[in-house]
């Protein structure tokens, strides 16, 4: 039983992550791709995270991929923001702040 739920889960988690990389691809600005860069951090790695942990179980090597996978959920929308607001910058959009 816990084979059919990891597979379910590993084969959701693909397909999220495959389009979203094809919508990537497809998308004409950089803003545009950052949004679907936040569906891979926050959908398809938990998705095969939690398939990866169906199969091994809760011990050392699973609490090490709920540890990576808590990190990428928090350092990804980070990581995102800033990313978009230096394209904001360099395109002029916003101005650039100086620390105060």
């Amino acid at each position: 039983m816990s084979s059919v739920i990891a597979g379910i889960l590993l084969g959701t988690g693909t397909l999220v992550a495959v389009l979203a990389s094809l919508a990537a691809v497809r998308a004409r600005t950089a803003f545009r791709r950052l949004h679907y860069l936040t569906v891979l951090t926050s959908v398809a790695s938990p998705l095969i995270g939690a398939a990866a942990i169906v199969v091994d179980g809760f011990g050392l090597s699973g609490a090490s991929v709920l540890a990576i996978v808590v990190l990428l959920a928090v350092t990804g929308p980070i990581l995102g923001a800033a990313t978009g607001r230096l394209n904001a910058r360099r395109d002029g959009v916003i101005e650039v702040a100086t620390p105060e």
